[in-house]
């Protein structure tokens, strides 16, 4: 499988704290990279006010540690959801003539990274990653959710102050 550009999805990282499946999308996107599959990778992220770097930046980092140089590393600072991840990243593409992409991100968040590439004319497919069992289930319902608020529009929008309320309680429930 080769594609014009590997794109990795950018992980929420409070406090600047990367967790393992942030490290196991960037080690993918090296992996990918390094086997010869795209001449370019494009990790996605803005910065949330409780991160001190956007999260691209950090895979960016992580990417360079591992390899990877960074002439071919052209991060996405912009986006703070999956759809603006995919969305910044295909326009970024479009600029250089880029038309198919390897996305990479967790195997549970895989199926709306599809979805959502599909549904802006992103020519994509997938490469997913599992980082341990420790957050299976608290990962499946971030999925739920954000299934949810994309097909709502509320990515755009933003989240109701209830479906943010159920966002909190699950994290407490599902802590490890």
């Amino acid at each position: 499988m080769y594609a014009d550009a590997i794109i990795i999805l950018g992980k929420h990282m409070p406090g600047g704290r990367a967790d393992d499946d942030a490290l196991e999308r960037a080690k993918a996107g090296a992996r990918l990279w390094i086997d010869g599959r795209s001449p370019a990778v494009i990790p996605c992220g803005g910065q949330r006010e409780d991160e001190p770097i956007p999260e691209a930046d950090w895979l960016a980092s992580e990417l360079s540690r591992l390899g990877v140089p960074p002439t071919v590393i052209h991060p996405e600072r912009e986006s703070l959801n999956t759809e603006q991840n995919l969305a910044f990243a295909k326009r970024m593409m479009d600029g250089w003539g880029g038309g198919t992409a390897l996305i990479v991100t967790s195997a549970a968040h895989m199926p709306r990274a599809l979805a959502v590439s599909r549904s802006i004319g992103l020519r994509a497919s997938g490469w997913p990653v599992i980082a341990g069992d420790g957050g299976r289930l608290r990962a499946h319902m971030a999925e739920w959710l954000g299934w949810i608020e994309w097909k709502l529009g509320w990515q755009r929008v933003g989240r109701p102050a209830w479906l943010s309320g159920v966002a909190r309680f699950a994290h407490r429930i599902t802590r490890s």
